[in-house]
């Protein structure tokens, strides 16, 4: 259980959450272009930021949160200690329950095991690094897991593999993507939108990828977004009118509709 009570987050000058509020259980997608505060989320969510207002996890306040260890993340500054990918596990394995057999599955599914095993991570390739810290974050014995961006930077065979696991390993939190075409893979999962620094839904992810984009404010639609210049948006169940919103590519492209 995630909750956030009028959460405002300030990143470089701006405000990019202003008194949001929303719960996620179970397991959510957070769908968002690039720059919308998707990682900003995460950061705050895992204390590595400052924030106003309030962030529980498991009902305990984020900033009086000590030695709770079923919180876990991809994000790349939690592993950024200068030790090989081997090291790195074997901490997680004392610390956290990691599991050995299971990181190291992943790993040989993957392919990289060899490559990656006795290297440090910031001397991983971009794709490795991915890999390998969704492969510690889905192995550390987590309740509440909080994967960002998981599918960037990899070929369609890995992203297949990565999909697998988080299908099968992930217990629930949420997961940041702009990519749309992953929609289909987790049609039973909850999902709110990231636009302008509000969040629409929560909405059910069958319900999006059934969900055609058309520019207005229409009766009915399953959520109307606000755009930055004044137009509004909206998603609605009637594949014959606007633009389907699956075959958009990225959610980047949502603001060429109107």
């Amino acid at each position: 259980m995630l909750e956030y009570k009028n959460v405002t987050i300030d990143f470089k000058y701006n405000t990019l959450f202003r008194n949001i509020s929303f719960d996620i259980k179970g397991k959510t997608l957070i769908l968002g272009p690039n720059g919308s505060g998707k990682t900003t989320l995460i950061r705050a969510t895992c204390g590595l930021i400052k924030y106003k207002g309030f962030i529980y996890v498991d009902g305990l306040e984020v900033r009086k949160v000590k030695n709770y260890l079923k919180l876990s993340t991809n994000l790349s500054e939690v592993y950024s200690i200068g030790i090989t990918v081997r090291d790195v596990a074997y901490i997680l394995e004392e610390i956290k329950g990691l599991d050995q057999s299971l990181f190291n599955k992943f790993l040989k599914e993957a392919r990289i095991y060899e490559q990656v095993i006795n290297k440090p991570l910031h001397k991983l390739s971009t794709g490795q690094s991915s890999i390998v810290r969704l492969a510690l974050a889905l192995s550390s014995n987590c309740k509440n897991c909080l994967i960002d961006e998981p599918f960037e930077n990899l070929d369609p065979d890995r992203r297949m593999t990565i999909t697998n696991w988080i299908k099968e390993y992930f217990t629930g939190g949420f997961l940041t993507t702009h990519e749309l075409d992953m929609l289909k893979k987790f049609n039973d999962w909850d999902s709110y939108i990231i636009l302008n620094g509000r969040l629409y839904g929560p909405i059910m992810v069958n319900d999006l990828i059934e969900a055609s984009v058309v520019e207005g404010n229409i009766s009915g639609a399953i959520i109307v977004i606000d755009l930055p210049n004044g137009k509004k948006i909206s998603l609605i169940k009637d594949l014959s009118k606007g633009i389907k919103l699956s075959i958009l590519g990225s959610i980047n492209r949502i603001y060429g509709v109107a």
